[in-house]
C-alpha cells in the first residue's frame, strides 16, 4: 500500500466515531456532505437528497450500470438500485466499509443488483468498457494521482458513458494567498487530500483523456447548510482537539480532523474554495443523458 493510501485508509478508519455519531453516517448511509433544497432542513434527509441530485444530474436511468469510485459505506449505490433497479459496483479501499456496504445491501434486498469490490479506484481491474456510469462523490479529492482515476474512468466506461465528479474546487482568481495556502494545507492534511484543483486543471486534465462535453456546476449555495452544521461540531469540540492530542486524550487522526474542518470552514467563508459538480461524456453513441439542471429538479 503506498503511502498516500495507508493515510486514506488510517483517516477512514480513525474517524470511524466521528462519521458514525457526529455525521450519522450509518443512519444515511453517507460520508458526504449534505444537499439542502425544497424546505429541507433535516440533516439526514439533506445527505440522502445529494444522492437524488447527482443522479439528475448525470442522468441516471434503470439501463445503466454504475460504478461508484470511492463508495464508502455503499449508501449512493444503495440508493440508485433501490431507485432505479440499475446494476452498481462500488469500490473502496477500506476494508471496514467494504463490510459495512456488503451488510448495508443484504439489510436492503438489493444484493442482486450491486456488488462491493475492495480496491483502488485508480486501478479496479473491472472490464473495460462494463459501466456507463462512473460516480465519484467526494473521494477524488483523496487521491495523489488524479490523471490516473480519470483514465481508468475513461477505459471502464462504455463509448457515450458519462462521468460524474462532486468535490471540492480551489479559487483561481485570484490565486490564494500564502496565508490561505497554509490553511489549505491544514484542510488537506487533516482530511487525507494531497490538494485541490481547480476549474481549469480538471478540465485540462478531463480533455487529456479523451473526454468531451465537459461541465462544472456551482453547488455551494446548496451545501452551505451541511458546512454550518460542521461548523456547529467544529465550534463545539474543535478548540479542546489541540490539548487533547498533546495529552493522549484524543488520538491524532480525530484530533487533525477537527482542526481541518475548521480551517475548511474559514477558507470556504474567505471564497477560497466552493463545491462544485463536474460532469463529462466519453465519446461514442449512446443514449444521451439527461441535460445537467442549473437548478436541482423538482
Amino acid at each position: 500500500m503506498n503511502a498516500s493510501r495507508r493515510q486514506v485508509v488510517e483517516y477512514f478508519e480513525g474517524t470511524r466515531w466521528d462519521y458514525r455519531h457526529l455525521w450519522r453516517s450509518e443512519k444515511a448511509g453517507a460520508l458526504h456532505f449534505g444537499f439542502y433544497d425544497q424546505g429541507i432542513r433535516n440533516h439526514v434527509t439533506a445527505l440522502r437528497r445529494m444522492t437524488g441530485y447527482l443522479a439528475s444530474v448525470v442522468g441516471i436511468t434503470p439501463e445503466d450500470r454504475i460504478m461508484d469510485a470511492g463508495c464508502g459505506i455503499g449508501g449512493c449505490v444503495i440508493r440508485i438500485a433501490e431507485r432505479f433497479g440499475c446494476r452498481a459496483t462500488g469500490v473502496n479501499i477500506t476494508p471496514f466499509q467494504v463490510t459495512a456496504a456488503r451488510e448495508a445491501a443484504r439489510r436492503a434486498g438489493v444484493e442482486e443488483h450491486v456488488e462491493f469490490v475492495e480496491a483502488d479506484f485508480t486501478d479496479t481491474g473491472l472490464p473495460a468498457g462494463s459501466h456507463t456510469v462512473v460516480w465519484a462523490l467526494e473521494s477524488v479529492v483523496h487521491v495523489d494521482d488524479k490523471e490516473a482515476f480519470l483514465r481508468e474512468a475513461h477505459r471502464v466506461l462504455a463509448p457515450g458513458g458519462r462521468l460524474m465528479i462532486a468535490e471540492y474546487l480551489v479559487r483561481e482568481d485570484p490565486a490564494p494567498s500564502p496565508a490561505e495556502e497554509d490553511e489549505l494545507r491544514t484542510w488537506c492534511q487533516g482530511w487525507a487530500m494531497p490538494g485541490l484543483l481547480s476549474d481549469a486543471e480538471y478540465e485540462r486534465l478531463l480533455r487529456k483523456q479523451g473526454f468531451e462535453e465537459i461541465r462544472i456546476l456551482d453547488i455551494s449555495h446548496h451545501v452551505a447548510p451541511s458546512l454550518r452544521r460542521l461548523g456547529w461540531l467544529v465550534r463545539l469540540l474543535g478548540p479542546t482537539a489541540p490539548a487533547f492530542r498533546r495529552l493522549g486524550v484524543l488520538a491524532p487522526v480525530p484530533a487533525d480532523n477537527l482542526i481541518a474542518s475548521a480551517a475548511q470552514i474559514r477558507m470556504f467563508d474567505a471564497g477560497v474554495w466552493r463545491y462544485k459538480v463536474v460532469t463529462a461524456r466519453k465519446p461514442g453513441d449512446a443514449v444521451p443523458a439527461a441535460d445537467a439542471p442549473a437548478e436541482p429538479a423538482p
